[in-house]
């Protein structure tokens, strides 16, 4: 070892056969396990993300369909009876002054159509269902979460 004088020096040095080397800075296995950790964690955090973001349009679907089941309700007050043979859009212009939001639109973009209006004559009804992302305990399949008239 090279017995250094620390005076403006930071960076101590040994020698060994004849080689001098800093011992400051972090070996390659040192770097290799934090890169490794680092990537660890930015999967579990991203996973995490992903799976947040699906309840999140889950929960505003939820929170439409509700919204439009108690519209029709209002609507059915007025008129008398719920919109038939009408889709989705179709029943969501005619009930369109009785909701409380301008738009009930599926939180996912365009091509992913989620919600289905259905009228029900046999008992004066309907039934509004939609496509949920992540599977809960009342529906594990993850197939759709239906509402119908009260």
């Amino acid at each position: 070892m090279i017995r250094l004088i620390f005076g403006n020096t930071t960076r101590p040095f040994s020698q060994q056969k004849g080689r001098v080397f800093s011992s400051w800075g972090f070996s390659l296995i040192e770097l290799m396990i934090a890169v490794s950790i680092i990537g660890v964690l930015t999967t579990i955090g991203l996973v995490s993300f992903n799976q947040a973001n699906k309840g999140a349009r889950d929960g505003k679907r939820r929170a439409d369909m509700e919204q439009v089941r108690a519209a029709l309700v209002l609507y059915r007050t007025d008129v008398g009876s719920y919109p038939v043979k009408v889709d989705w859009t179709g029943m969501v212009s005619v009930v369109r002054n009785y909701l409380s939001t301008s738009s009930v639109q599926d939180p996912k973009p365009s091509p992913y159509v989620q919600y289905q209006y259905s009228y029900v004559a046999a008992t004066n009804g309907f039934t509004i269902c939609a496509i949920l992302e992540n599977p809960s305990l009342e529906n594990p399949s993850g197939a759709a979460h239906c509402l119908t008239s009260p």
